[in-house]
């Protein structure tokens, strides 16, 4: 009776969705640190930093809805970014699923070029730790439509 009701209760666990657990804050500040980096990289043009950041499958969904898939290391064939811009996180959640993290949250962004645009959007960015680390996977920004 032991035996069976163990396996049962193994068999139930196992069948379970899996449960976001909230982000403890020591991780979600080294998410939120990861992501300056990673823009900061992208700002400096610094193509090698932002391969080691992200898997090698990135997707980005841009704020006007273009899907960008990342189809071979960055290296030195990155080209800067809007080196003017500050960019700040605010609102932000991380929840993780075992191997997996989503942070959401506001990307605040003041003193861009004309090569972005200032204001706030939504935004979304998937991590997945592999071998160890994390790595950004995909992330999506979406345009505030508040005037």
């Amino acid at each position: 009776m032991f035996y069976s009701g163990a396996i049962l209760l193994c068999a139930l666990l196992y069948s379970m969705p899996m449960v976001a657990q909230q982000a403890g804050g020591d991780f979600q500040s080294q998410l939120e640190a990861m992501h300056g980096k990673w823009f900061k990289a992208f700002d400096d043009g610094d193509g090698a930093t932002m391969d080691k950041l992200e898997t090698d499958n990135l997707v980005l969904v841009l704020p006007d809805g273009q899907i960008w898939p990342k189809t071979g290391a960055r290296g030195n064939k990155q080209g800067k970014g809007d080196v003017g811009a500050q960019r700040i996180l605010s609102n932000v959640t991380v929840r993780q699923f075992d191997n997996t993290a989503v942070l959401t949250g506001v990307l605040t962004t003041s003193g861009a070029t004309e090569r972005s645009s200032n204001g706030n959007m939504g935004t979304t960015v998937v991590f997945v730790r592999s071998g160890g680390a994390w790595k950004i996977a995909s992330a999506q920004w979406t345009a505030s439509t508040k005037k």
